[in-house]
């Protein structure tokens, strides 16, 4: 089941930062930014018998409000390679359609080939551009854009 969050408590707010911290170590989004995203963005959540199992956020672009921008998206280990991640974009990517959303974008390690995999084969995002030392130095990033309204 993919959830909308509007209100938290610390123990979600937990929860969430482990799934990120699983997924992108020190990379993840902490607390900090959890609170203000789910106040101010969209945080969507998948849950698998009652446990939040995966979370995407998502802002909007200041310079098209019509376009999302996808900060990140984490699956607990467990409950990786099931298909759970890509029900859960999915799931979110009809609400924000329903929101006047036409488009998403979001970044990439260009070494993480089963998210690319993911996006591009499964849900149809495009590599639109390579943005060399994006996060620092060598940290390189692919950028990767969707159109909702096909």
């Amino acid at each position: 089941m993919v959830e909308l969050i509007t209100t938290y408590d610390n123990a979600l707010i937990e929860r969430l930062v482990q799934l990120e911290t699983e997924a992108f170590g020190s990379g993840g989004i902490n607390m900090w930014h959890l609170v203000p995203l789910i106040r101010h963005g969209r945080v969507y959540v998948i849950r698998k018998n009652e446990s939040v199992v995966g979370t995407v956020q998502y802002m909007l672009d200041w310079d098209n409000p019509r376009k999302a921008y996808m900060l990140g998206v984490s699956v607990s280990r467990e409950h990786r390679g099931l298909g759970i991640g890509t029900e859960l974009l999915r799931e979110s990517f009809i609400a924000l359609t329903g929101e006047n959303v036409e488009e998403v974008e979001l970044t990439v390690a260009p070494g993480n080939v089963a998210a690319i995999n993911v996006y591009e084969n499964k849900l149809g995002f495009v590599v639109t551009e390579f943005r060399k030392n994006e996060y620092g130095e060598g940290e390189d990033r692919l950028a990767m854009r969707m159109s909702l309204t096909n």
